[in-house]
């Protein structure tokens, strides 16, 4: 019911919260007409952004999955493709209620996992609706609810909350991606730079985002120092980095610190040793090092002790020692460091 759109996860959480509404409508909600005040604004929510035309649809597109259409009493008795959405009297032969009892992760759940679900409440009222034949034009009180589905009736929001807010979220998807579009668009011309000396090498983390990856894997040997430095027009934009196996040293390093938003970096098999570990332990943001096979010693590691957000470490094949290691995580609490045996 719910339609999935490619938005950053923090959007996509937001537009949950925003759609978890619990504000009580100033109405009383005996008075609320039963279909329009209280059904309405159930399906607004959680359901017409796949089951609506454009003029309905909260997020001005038209999607109607499975040829069911949830905006009118009429269409809801048609139902789509398979059968009636809601079948007067008869929750079991109701389409709606099925697909919402079905587990969070089938395949056929309404809304998807992953969306803004139908609460209890919500299901309470939606399931007397059907079995009280779904009455229209009538309040709650005429259509003989009983008190405690007029007090669930009470937890959902007016049909014009639910469209205020369903306008902010989509105003701010629409933002955001605007937003994501420009930041995209002005990194073509440094991506197609470096692209020109590394031809699919570079690349965006996801469609969602405008942030940056660099692998020179299929380089390996090949890669060198003054190769590092061409990454220069996209220093900014890298969040992952991956110089394995490559012919990297202490002097290449130094660009590393000009790529501050950093937060997987790979120099396993590469000549780096203490000294070039001066340039990475101003990377605040590196969650992620692979060091595995270099020359790296105590006094290397000693430097890294100021990456707090640092959650993975390897340094198998290297000169660390275990006592080392164990005075490391005493500084950056958390951090998994694999030295390629098991401690006792």
């Amino acid at each position: 019911m719910i339609q999935k759109i490619r938005i950053p996860a923090f959007l996509a959480m937001v537009g949950g919260s925003l759609l978890l509404l619990e504000s009580v409508a100033a109405k009383p909600a005996a008075d609320r007409a039963a279909y329009e005040e209280v059904i309405v604004p159930i399906l607004r929510a959680k359901c017409y952004q796949c089951h609506a035309d454009a003029a309905e649809n909260p997020s001005g597109k038209k999607k109607i999955k499975g040829q069911l259409v949830l905006t009118t009493l009429e269409a809801i008795r048609k139902g789509g493709d398979e059968a009636p959405a809601a079948v007067a009297g008869n929750v079991e032969e109701s389409i709606m209620i099925e697909r919402i009892m079905l587990p969070h992760d089938d395949d056929e759940h309404m809304p998807p996992e992953g969306k803004p679900q139908i609460e209890e409440h919500e299901l309470k009222v939606l399931e007397w609706w059907i079995k009280a034949e779904l009455p229209v034009g009538k309040s709650m009180k005429d259509a003989g609810a009983p008190a405690d589905i007029i007090a669930a009736a009470g937890k959902i929001p007016s049909d014009e909350e639910v469209k205020n807010k369903l306008a902010q979220f989509f105003a701010e998807v629409g933002a955001s991606a605007a937003k994501l579009a420009a930041a995209r668009q002005a990194l073509e011309g440094p991506i197609s730079q470096v692209a020109e000396s590394f031809p699919n090498a570079i690349g965006f983390v996801s469609q969602q985002d405008s942030d940056l990856t660099f692998t020179a894997v299929s380089m390996r040997k090949d890669f060198k120092d003054e190769d590092l430095a061409k990454l220069s027009p996209v220093s900014g934009g890298l969040v992952g980095i991956n110089l394995g196996a490559t012919s990297i040293t202490d002097a290449g390093a130094a660009n590393l610190s000009k790529m501050p938003r950093l937060k997987r970096l790979w120099l396993n098999g590469t000549g780096i040793t203490d000294a070039g570990l001066e340039a990475i332990k101003g990377l605040n943001d590196l969650e992620y090092l692979n060091l595995y096979g270099t020359e790296v010693t105590d006094a290397g590691l000693s430097k890294l002790s100021g990456l707090k957000n640092l959650k993975k470490l390897y340094l198998w094949q290297t000169k660390v020692t275990p006592g080392a290691v164990e005075q490391f995580k005493k500084s950056v609490q958390g951090c998994d460091v694999n030295m390629g045996i098991k401690s006792e």
